[in-house]
């Protein structure tokens, strides 16, 4: 399916097989059309989009394909994700995010003359207002989450460059749900798109659990997951001041972790993803903002420390964890009140079930007192009932003085 230069690179990735979507969506891509794409996230959106344009992409071509992303750490994960092929394609690239020095960019943009730009919104029309990017340089773009795009930018700056590119483009949006972008595409930006909706045919191997636990103990329950067999985990929070302050708290506890916080820089939040991916912590607690779109190897679990307000927030969430197929479990907390709205909330998009720990896992079936131990427990309280009857009827004989005074 690919050039023989893609395919060499794809062998020593060990991905040698195409993922759905990137099967569905190669003819249509290579040949110039203008794509709508969803599909479950986790399941290679990534190089489905950027394979066949890299392929087709002129080389010395500036400025020619245009990456969008929502966040600098999403742009900063496609261009590493995309280098090796464009390296084996000769091809150059850089990104353009708001965390990053400007003038360096600046001088990348002046220097290089790259043919591919991965860029947050903000720091794209910043260069473009400036008449550093041309229009008619641009050939492909790309509007990756393009569900989640119109949080981080304007809907007519975004519009307005998609309908004044010129008519050999083509735009292509990658997303895994529905969103204004995606429903009214040919609409806002007046061109026909091919829609591509493979998300009902693909399978998952994440588990969706609930885990019954009031606000007070969230933080012992959460030491006890970080114990669990094989555990690596993003902690997710509806809000960063929420995060803020249940870190002052975790961090009085032995359980070590990270945070990927708005306010910190962008080496400081690298550093955290870094350490998650690496092994040295084990839990990353985040906001949506921050975490939107990431893929760190190797995640097992993604909690949930409330229920998230949307359905999208949810499975952007889960998203994070069962990437290409691997197994993966999406545990929120709450009470009994929390698990019938989140039931409600996700009845038409899957099942989420109660669970338990049993040892160092979790099990969907509620644990039974181990035998022993109870009629363990049983032997000991019969003991302190005749010892304290022994005692009772020894202090009556010999001190009724004392239980006068006691009574």
């Amino acid at each position: 399916m690919y050039q023989e230069k893609i395919q060499a690179v794809l062998e020593r990735e060990h991905k040698t097989k195409p993922t759905l979507i990137q099967k569905e969506s190669y003819e249509a891509i290579k040949n110039g059309a203008s794509v709508v794409a969803l599909a479950k996230t986790g399941t290679g959106k990534t190089l489905a989009y950027a394979l066949p344009v890299l392929e087709k992409a002129e080389s010395g071509a500036a400025n020619s394909v245009v990456i969008f992303a929502p966040t600098t750490e999403l742009a900063v994960q496609i261009r590493h994700a995309i280098n090796p092929y464009l390296h084996a394609l000769g091809l150059k690239g850089i990104s353009l995010v708001g965390a990053g020095n400007r003038k360096r960019q600046e001088a990348q943009l002046k220097k290089k003359h790259p043919e591919v730009i991965v860029a947050t919104p903000g720091r794209f029309f910043d260069f473009f207002s400036s008449g550093r990017i041309k229009i008619g340089q641009i050939k492909t773009l790309i509007i990756d989450e393009a569900d989640d795009i119109l949080e981080f930018t304007k809907m007519e700056l975004l519009t307005s460059l998609g309908q004044n590119l010129g008519p050999d483009s083509q735009i292509l949006l990658f997303g895994a749900t529905d969103s204004e972008i995606t429903r009214d595409a040919e609409e806002l930006f007046a061109r026909h798109f091919l829609l591509m909706d493979v998300r009902n045919e693909q399978t998952s191997a994440t588990k969706h659990y609930f885990l019954m636990v009031d606000n007070a103990h969230k933080i012992d329950f959460l030491q006890k997951m970080t114990k669990l067999d094989g555990f690596k985990g993003i902690l997710f929070f509806d809000s960063n001041e929420t995060m803020m302050r249940f870190a002052g708290i975790f961090g009085h506890t032995k359980t070590k972790f990270d945070l990927l916080a708005n306010e910190f820089g962008k080496k400081r939040r690298e550093e955290s993803l870094r350490n998650l991916a690496n092994g040295k912590t084990k839990l990353l607690l985040a906001t949506d903002l921050a975490a939107r779109g990431l893929d760190i190897p190797g995640l097992t679990y993604v909690i949930n420390y409330d229920i998230p307000s949307e359905v999208n927030t949810y499975l952007h969430r889960a998203g994070r964890t069962g990437r290409m197929n691997k197994e993966g479990y999406v545990v929120t907390l709450g009470d009994d009140h929390d698990f019938r709205d989140l039931k409600k909330l996700l009845e038409d998009e899957l099942e989420v079930k109660r669970v338990y720990f049993a040892g160092y896992h979790l099990s969907e079936k509620q644990p039974k007192p181990k035998k022993e131990k109870v009629k363990k427990e049983q032997e000991v309280s019969a003991k302190k009932k005749v010892k304290r009857k022994k005692r009772k009827n020894k202090n009556k004989g010999y001190h009724p003085h004392y239980l006068k005074v006691k009574k």
